[in-house]
Order: structure tokens, then C-alpha cells, then sequence
């Protein structure tokens, strides 16, 4: 195996190059045109005529030198993410507007709270935050930058308003004024970063409950001939929450799920008979369905859905069998 051996110099560039930051935010490719080119007086000929230098191929008499560098990190301007909002940034403070009956998700009190979770200590004046020093969160920083952040929710009877604006900021301990341009940049994704915080957990609060209610939740279901004229179990759910549904009734009737493709609804299953005395507790006698593999089929309706069992040959139950089992299956949904 080869080994490959860098001088130490050429290491202590590499390095060199890969801690430094600078490239992530400025770019050296910036000018200022200014300054002419220097005149100088001409040389004693002593009577000697020197013809004068050819004009066709002049070079300009302007100088472009360099200036500094040019902030290449792209904008970050306040993001309308709750729907029906407006944003702005009045070149202190970036804010968002949105009606009043999401004032529930999105308040001060919210804000808080993401607050203590990311261990950034505050103070409050009534609906206004102050927090203590708090890091950026931005990659492309040159240094420790940190800000002090004031949060404020503002708001009358139709909208409601969270507006953050900059106390303080700081490079390396060292406490500078922010441009208008920092102001915009750090106001807005500080609340581009809460708001989208907020709609997270709303979100998932909203699934879990969700999940909380289907699987809690008593089904009323009826049984019916579908459009393939086959026996069926109809549903008052949806198809996620009929699929949720009939993953926790099946078992308990003696079918366990083997494989299945939840987007297309369909699901093999492989039954295990249950005792009499089991089949006795739903009120009815077992049904004569042998061991071995089934298969179930969803299909929703719009905010309906309904569920076939087969057999192994892939032929829909019917007769006394299918009557027996989706009445089962009813007892169970309904609990």
C-alpha cells in the first residue's frame, strides 16, 4: 500500500485553510474605481525631437484598486410560515402578523417556553422578553457572535403580532452596533426560527392527538355489499384511522399481520383459531375459517371506508363466515 507524505509546510496550509471562516462570508472581489494614472515631466531632448507615444492602444487613466470585501452570505429576510400572515422588517425589527384566533399557538408565553427548552435565560415586562446573551446559530460567523434579543407579542381583536428587535451584540466579547443589515439578518431568523419551532410542535400535538382519539375512540361500522359485490365492513373513519383501528381489532381475533403495504391498504394476515370460550365472550359461535393465510383489503370513500377479508385463494369471504367475523370485528371497533 502506498503512503503519501505532505512537507510540514504544505500541512500547516492546509490547516490553515480549513479553520479559517473568512470565505464564508466576504468575497475579495469587489472595486472602487478612483486615482489617476501619475504625470511626469519630460526629459531635456537637447534639440532632439522624440516623437510622442502613439495614442491608438492607450491604457485608461483610471486605476481600479481593490476595497473591501463584499458580504456574500445570502439575505435572511422574516418568512410569512403561518398562513395568512404578513411580514415585515422596519429596519429595526422584523416582524409577523397573523389573525387573532392563532393567537393560541403563537404568544409570548409559546415563545418562553422554546426559550427555557434552548437554555436561554430571560427576563419579562408584561408581553415583552429580554434574553440574556445567546448565540446565533448561523455557520458562516466569523468569531463568538452573540445577541440579546427583545421578543414582543402585540395585538388588537382581529390580528396578532410577535416582533423581535436587537438590545445588544457582541464579536469575541467585544460589544458592537449592528448595521441595518445585521438587524434585518439576526431579527429574522431568530423569528423565522421560533415561529417554525412553534408550527412543529403544533403539528405534532395535532397528529398525537389524533392518534390519541382513533385509538380511543368507538367506530361505528355496518356491513355491507361493496361496489365489487363483495361482503364488507364499512367504517365512519377515514383510511388512516380505519387502518390504525384494524391493526389493534385484527389480533384480537386471531389475525396477526404479516406484511403489508399501508398506501395501498392492503395487508396478509395469518389466523391461529381462537378458543370457543374466546369467541363466546363477543356473543357469537367461532366461525369455520381453517389456519393458515388471509388477506385484507381497505378502500376509503371520502371521509368512509370499508374492509374485505379473504381467504388464501384470494376469494372474499361470504356467507355465514364473513357475517360472523365483521360482527366480531364490529364489537371490537365499538369498544
Amino acid at each position: 500500500m502506498k503512503k503519501w507524505l505532505l512537507p510540514l509546510t504544505v500541512l500547516a496550509t492546509l490547516t490553515a485553510c480549513s479553520t479559517s471562516n473568512d470565505s464564508k462570508q466576504t468575497a475579495n472581489d469587489s472595486y472602487e474605481k478612483r486615482g489617476v494614472i501619475p504625470v511626469f515631466t519630460k526629459l531635456d531632448t537637447g534639440g532632439v525631437t522624440i516623437l510622442g507615444q502613439e495614442n491608438t492602444y492607450q491604457l485608461p487613466t483610471d486605476v481600479s484598486i481593490k476595497t473591501d470585501g463584499t458580504d456574500i452570505r445570502p439575505p435572511s429576510t422574516p418568512m410569512a410560515i403561518i398562513g395568512n400572515s404578513v411580514t415585515h422588517f422596519d429596519g429595526e425589527r422584523s416582524s409577523i402578523i397573523y389573525p387573532a384566533e392563532k393567537k393560541s399557538v403563537y404568544n409570548i408565553q409559546q415563545v418562553q417556553r422554546l426559550l427555557t427548552e434552548q437554555n436561554i435565560q430571560f427576563t419579562t415586562l408584561g408581553n415583552q422578553v429580554q434574553t440574556d446573551w445567546a448565540k446565533t446559530g448561523r455557520a458562516d460567523e466569523i468569531g463568538d457572535v452573540q445577541v440579546r434579543y427583545i421578543i414582543e407579542e402585540v395585538g388588537n381583536n382581529t390580528s396578532n403580532a410577535l416582533v423581535v428587535a436587537i438590545a445588544q451584540m457582541k464579536r469575541d466579547e467585544v460589544i458592537f452596533t449592528p448595521t441595518v443589515k445585521d438587524k434585518e439578518r439576526y431579527t429574522s431568523d431568530r423569528l423565522n426560527q421560533l415561529v417554525g419551532e412553534l408550527n412543529s410542535a403544533y403539528r405534532q400535538q395535532q397528529q398525537q392527538v389524533a392518534v390519541s382519539d382513533v385509538a380511543t375512540g368507538a367506530v361505528q361500522s355496518a356491513i355491507i355489499t361493496d361496489t365489487n359485490q363483495h361482503v364488507a365492513l364499512a367504517m365512519n373513519i377515514n383510511f388512516r384511522q380505519s387502518w390504525q383501528k384494524l391493526e389493534q381489532a385484527l389480533p384480537q381475533l386471531g389475525f396477526e399481520f404479516k406484511e403489508s403495504t399501508a398506501g395501498k391498504g392492503y395487508a396478509l394476515l395469518k389466523y391461529k383459531p381462537l378458543d370457543d370460550s374466546e369467541w363466546a365472550r363477543f356473543g357469537l359461535s367461532k366461525p369455520d375459517l381453517e389456519k393458515g393465510e388471509y388477506s385484507m383489503q381497505l378502500s376509503a370513500y371520502g371521509n368512509e371506508s370499508a374492509v374485505v377479508i379473504s381467504d388464501e385463494d384470494k376469494f372474499a369471504l361470504s356467507g355465514e363466515k364473513a357475517q360472523t367475523l365483521y360482527q366480531a370485528l364490529q364489537k371490537v371497533l365499538s369498544n
